[in-house]
């Protein structure tokens, strides 16, 4: 397929490529032709995932591909989370439902009203105004009701006693000159006795929005002067307060000054410029320095701007604007864009100053919670409606979010929020579309908090429980290492142990001392007694018994007692003053007795030598001092025996202890060391949380802003995407049918198919598209085919020639082309006979000499020769007077034919059908037929399109329509002439 058969398609299909695109075009413009507004706002958030500081941001943080892609698929998927679209959803509907009355910046006028009206009142009693919701508004203010009747029952009781009632016929309960009964007359209202107050008389059918747009005031200043809670309990002839009159004041003036214009002396003193002209009766802006603008001409209480505490002025039509002028005209506003939702809007001016002031005014600050509502009153209000959506899921605010089809308020309108990363940073940018510009806005701004708050928490929770869990562990592990530390100091308290490892160091090394003195005093012992036999020995036996008396051994037994009490009490006596006092007193008796002993001594004297002739005084010395010290090592020995014992009780107490301390403190050791532990694991978790803390630290840094003019309708582009689809559309179709159009269509396709030789083609010819020239052209193409064939008999010599026209399928047109052949070869000169086949034996009235018709029988597989086929009365004297007989026979596939007769043919015409299709049955047929037929036979294409015969002739006639029916009977049926065939792999 080449360019120049693409320019054939859609050269024929012209009528398609126009008709259909134009038509998808038409279709699409009629059914967007009335969409609705569309207004678009958009914020940008700063996440800091990436490049935030942290805790973490001070070292080494690694940052990757993935985590930070997940980081992000986290939190796109938290703001497109249901529990996210739903809390905004139900805070949107309550900031909406907490205005009483509509804000551009929050909702317009015709989507406030479609809101008031489908909500029902116990929903609407759920807002929470005053600390209060509906309900409880309703009683107060029905108690208030009885007591107003009950006080103007009282008044009027008091003033018919008094006879002092004075009542004007009009109404008026007070008049105060003619700028009195001027407001009265222009604002309909009244005024008190009390010059204080001016009072609107309700009429029937006026509500409290209706007196609050004709005197400048919202409905919440007018609930708040009359301490009313609920709108609707104002009734018909009810009075209720307006303004309250200011006090005179004089006029005042500003004196102009270098660089000062009307508009900063106008934002200067909260006036608008109109107003500054008309005081001044300026017709220009320009102003000259130390000129006298005449700022407020001052005011009476009855007359001039008695409003005080507000920039609010009464406009010459009733409504009233904040800081706004009367203006002249609407021209620069336009038509379009959010203005045509303002209520209560004067028109626009040409002035530029002052449509400054305008937008200023008018456009107040737009938080979250709406002006003149309480932030806990609107949080309230979002708590019930929050419990009466999770109270059931058939109820009108679940139905509304998830059943209903509203534009602002559903789940669905809400999930359409695009939202999507600003290239590789850390920005965000949520994008939202809606009808209302100011539900736009706010939407966003919700959205916005509520996913900041959510997110904040999500990564704060994460560390939630891994902190309270180390805490909880810390407070265990302390808990037993207290209780631990306890029983050691239980422990030391019932064993007095000051420091168990000195102690037990000292006691060994005062052991180890024991034992030495032990052993010296052993060594002592033995060394007195021994040196005091010997002594004894060699005395006298009067001087044995001199010794031996009683009064020395008395002396020996109270020294031996001294002795040992001194070495008894020793070791005690560095931390006891009674002890050491104690023995110093036995020290001091045992120098007595020593002296005393010493003194009985001496008086031995005179015995001066002893038996063997050594001198007495010395024997009696030496006797003394081993005497002396036997004594002190035997009290000794004794004492530090006791003291061994001790010793050896004292290391039955102390081994015990040491195990039961060590296991003690290896418990305190290993409860200390998990302490730590768990607290070095709470300082990181606390550390971690605190970096989180510090990362998710979003931040709005392009706040949703109010969309003043709708985005441009798509329209037009839907409008030419259509066409343009239509027009590929049609294309694709039309490819689609030709690409896997498997019929016979052109010339070369045939040859490709049926592998013969191409005797020619004839075209389509209808009868009411015939014109002179296709008929010329149909003889050129019958022509081509009568060439052919001579051709192909050119070898043959024998007359006549048997020339045979098969098919494979019914009704393919062999009689048609062969007539019209048998015709052209007649006009030629030749003389042809044409043998044309019946199924039934009726006669017919037919020259014999052109053509005759045979009968199809039983044995016409059988036929062995033509005169079998025919009569001889048929035929004339011989047959060598044709030049060709052509014989015509059913088709191959649903009939038979005759076998021996094909062996007489010699030329054979196979008539294909365009529109056909070659299948297998197509092409056994046609090999059996070949293997039987001695000549191979040429294809004659049927029912040709005129474009497909470019092949064969390159002029091709065009078709003359008569009408343009035929052209749409052409378009219709077109499809319909394509035959698909569909090829499976053997």
């Amino acid at each position: 397929m080449d360019i120049g058969h693409f320019i054939q398609l859609f050269k024929r299909n012209l009528l398609l490529f126009i008709v259909v695109p134009l038509l998808m075009a038409i279709v699409v413009f009629y059914f967007t032709r009335n969409q609705p507004k569309a207004y678009e706002s958009e914020t940008i958030i700063y996440t800091g995932i990436t490049t935030g500081y942290s805790i973490e941001s001070t070292s080494q943080r690694p940052t990757d591909f993935f985590s930070v892609s997940a980081q992000f698929d986290n939190l796109l998927n938290l703001l497109k989370s249901r529990q996210t679209i739903v809390e905004t959803s139900i805070r949107l509907l309550a900031q909406d439902l907490c205005l009483e009355k509509p804000i551009p910046q929050y909702i317009s006028v015709h989507n406030y009203n479609q809101l008031q009206s489908f909500t029902p009142k116990y929903v609407k009693d759920m807002v929470v105004k005053n600390n209060k919701t509906g309900i409880q508004r309703e009683r107060e203010e029905e108690v208030r009701k009885l007591q107003k009747e009950i006080h103007s029952l009282e008044r009027e009781i008091s003033k018919k006693k008094n006879k002092v009632i004075t009542e004007s016929p009009q109404g008026e309960t007070a008049k105060s000159g003619h700028a009195t009964q001027g407001i009265s007359k222009e604002y309909g209202s009244t005024l008190d006795k009390s010059p204080e107050y001016i009072y609107h008389v309700m009429t029937p059918g006026e509500n409290l929005s209706q007196v609050a747009s004709q005197y400048g005031l919202s409905v919440g200043e007018l609930l708040d002067m009359n301490n009313l809670s609920n709108p609707n309990s104002v009734s018909s002839g009810q009075s209720i307060i307006v303004k309250k009159l200011s006090g005179t004041s004089s006029p005042l003036y500003h004196t102009v000054k270098q660089g000062e214009t009307l508009y900063s002396i106008a934002k200067k003193y909260g006036v608008n410029i109109t107003k500054l002209r008309e005081l001044n009766n300026l017709t220009n802006r320009s102003l000259t320095p130390g000129q006298h603008i005449l700022v407020d001409h001052g005011t009476t209480a009855t007359s001039g701007n008695y409003y005080t505490g507000s920039k609010k002025e009464v406009l010459s039509d009733g409504n009233s604007v904040n800081g706004s002028v009367p203006l002249q005209s609407n021209s620069n506003l336009g038509d379009k864009g959010v203005y045509d939702e303002l209520p209560n809007v004067p028109p626009a001016t040409s002035n530029v100053d002052n449509y400054k002031v305008l937008a200023k005014d008018y456009f107040v600050s737009d938080p979250i919670v709406p002006p003149g509502v309480k932030q806990s009153d609107y949080e309230k209000t979002v708590k019930n409606l929050t419990n009466f959506y999770s109270s059931s899921d058939t109820n009108f605010i679940y139905g509304l979010l998830h059943y209903g089809a509203n534009n602002h308020y559903s789940i669905r309108s809400i999930s359409e929020i695009q939202i999507y990363r600003i290239n590789n940073s850390d920005l965000v940018r949520l994008v939202f579309h809606s009808d209302d510009p100011g539900i736009c806005m706010q939407t966003l701004k919700i959205l916005s908090q509520v996913f900041m708050k959510d997110y904040k928490l999500l990564r704060e929770n994460e560390t939630d429980l891994v902190v309270r869990y180390f805490e909880e562990q810390v407070r265990l592990a302390d808990a037993r290492l207290q209780k631990a530390e306890d029983r050691l100091l239980q422990f030391n308290k019932k064993n007095n142990i000051i420091n168990y490892y000195e102690q037990s160091k000292a006691i060994a090394a005062q052991k180890e001392d024991l034992e030495v003195a032990y052993q010296n005093e052993q060594i002592r012992l033995s060394g007195s007694g021994a040196s005091l036999n010997e002594i004894e020995t060699h005395l006298t036996a009067r001087d044995s018994l001199y010794l031996k008396s009683d009064e020395v051994n008395q002396l020996k037994k109270e020294l031996s007692e001294v002795t040992t009490k001194i070495i008894s009490n020793a070791p005690t006596a560095d931390y006891d003053e009674r002890t050491a006092n104690a023995i110093a007193k036995l020290q001091t008796r045992q120098t007595a007795l020593r002296n005393k002993i010493k003194l009985y001594v001496d008086q031995l004297y005179l015995y001066s030598h002893s038996t063997q002739g050594l001198p007495i005084a010395n024997m009696l010395n030496e006797w003394l001092k081993n005497t002396i010290d036997y004594v002190e090592a035997k009290a000794a020995l004794v004492v530090l025996a006791r003291r061994k014992m001790d010793f050896v009780r004292t290391y039955q107490k102390y081994a015990p202890l040491g195990a039961m301390l060590k296991r003690i403190e290896r418990e305190i050791k290993v409860t200390e060391q998990s302490y730590l532990e768990l607290l070095h694991s709470l300082n990181q978790a606390k550390m971690k949380q605190q970096n989180l803390e510090m990362a998710t630290n979003i931040k709005i840094v392009d706040p949703p802003f109010f969309p003043i003019s709708a985005i441009p309708s798509k329209t037009k582009v839907l409008v030419v995407a259509a066409f343009l689809f239509g027009f590929i559309l049609i294309a694709f179709i039309i490819l689609a049918l030709e690409y896997f159009d498997s019929s016979m269509k052109n010339p070369s396709r045939v040859i490709k198919e049926t592998e013969m030789e191409l005797a020619g083609a004839y075209p389509i010819l209808n009868t009411g598209s015939s014109t002179p020239e296709l008929n010329t052209f149909a003889r050129r193409l019958i022509d081509m085919i009568i060439q052919n064939l001579k051709m192909g008999l050119s070898k043959v010599e024998k007359e006549p020639k048997i020339v045979l026209l098969l098919s494979t399928q019914k009704e393919t047109g062999k009689s048609l082309l062969g007539h019209k052949i048998v015709n052209r070869l007649r006009e030629i000169g030749d003389t042809v006979l044409y043998l044309n086949y019946r199924f039934d034996d009726e006669a017919t009235d037919e020259d014999y000499n052109f053509s005759y018709t045979y009968t199809v029988k039983d044995n016409f597989i059988d036929i062995k020769d033509f005169s079998e086929l025919i009569g001889e009365k048929a035929l004339r004297n011989s047959n060598g007077k044709y030049s060709y007989i052509f014989v015509e026979i059913p088709s191959i596939i649903y009939h038979s034919y005759p076998i021996n007769l094909l062996q007489q043919v010699d030329f054979a015409f196979y008539v294909l059908q365009a529109n056909s299709q070659m299948t297998k049955a197509d092409k056994r047929a046609i090999k059996t037929f070949r293997e039987i037929c001695p000549v191979k036979p040429q294809v004659i294409l049927n029912k040709v399109e005129l474009y497909a015969l470019e092949e064969l002739l390159s002029t091709i006639p065009k078709k003359r329509h008569n009408t343009y029916i035929i052209k749409i009977k052409q378009v219709i049926k077109y499809p319909l002439k394509y035959k698909f065939s569909f090829k499976k792999e053997a």
